[in-house]
């Protein structure tokens, strides 16, 4: 993986769960991700590699702090899809946000059966 020029390298995405044994199995048989690493309080799924995103404040946004829209989010070629997949294991879409001028995205958000939120997105052509 590349390194960054001041040295920061293999980034991880860390997403916190209650039941350690259910998410591990509603994740990798969700996502088709094999685990690298299990304990009972620590495991890690391998994905191949993961991409920074920076997300800007709203305007809207008085202060900086946690948006919720920001956490794990993955992308998918459709979400529907993967919504049958994720019902099918306990999961469940909480709301869906179509793509729109500037927003070239669906994205839907999500609870495993734990109540852990994350995020899909599905690129989409969208006219400026």
């Amino acid at each position: 993986m590349p390194q960054g020029a001041k040295g920061f390298r293999n980034p991880i995405v860390i997403h916190y769960v209650r039941d350690m044994e259910q998410a591990r199995a509603f994740y990798t048989g969700v996502f088709g991700v094999p685990v690298s690493f299990a304990s009972a309080g620590w495991s890690t799924l391998d994905f191949g590699s993961f991409e920074l995103a920076l997300h800007i404040l709203s305007p809207h946004e008085v202060e900086e702090g946690p948006i919720p829209h920001a956490g794990l989010n993955l992308e998918v070629d459709r979400i529907e899809t993967a919504q049958a997949e994720i019902e099918a294991a306990g999961g469940r879409m909480t709301e869906l946000r179509e793509a729109e001028p500037g927003v070239p995205v669906r994205v839907a958000t999500f609870y495993d059966p734990d109540g852990n939120g994350f995020e899909l997105r599905q690129p989409v052509a969208v006219s400026p």
